[in-house]
């Protein structure tokens, strides 16, 4: 199993507007095609006094073609929209990860 995360790091003044976009446009976009699946958003609590909001969208796909095919065919009807969107408002940086079962 593939863990695609991708940590953003948002304005303070639009941290709503983002969960809520992520939530009602972002996730169904992204998951559309069933590529990728399991989607989790979450609040990654950092340092005080840092400037704005820090969010981790997470997704599970079944292996690294699967995750290759996504970002080739589906990523940019994603993405585009949100930077389209929150522009310099948003930043962020994506790991890939191998789920390591014990």
């Amino acid at each position: 199993m593939i863990v695609f995360n991708t940590t953003f790091h948002v304005d303070a003044a639009l941290h709503e507007e983002f969960v809520d976009y992520m939530l009602e446009v972002f996730i169904p976009i992204a998951t559309r095609s069933g590529l990728l699946t399991s989607p989790r958003l979450s609040r990654v609590f950092g340092e005080e006094g840092e400037e704005g909001y820090s969010y981790a969208m997470e997704f599970t796909a079944a292996d690294l073609a699967t995750l290759e095919q996504w970002n080739n065919e589906e990523s940019n009807r994603v993405v585009t929209p949100l930077l389209e969107k929150f522009r310099e408002k948003v930043a962020g940086f994506s790991t890939v990860m191998q789920t390591i079962s014990y």
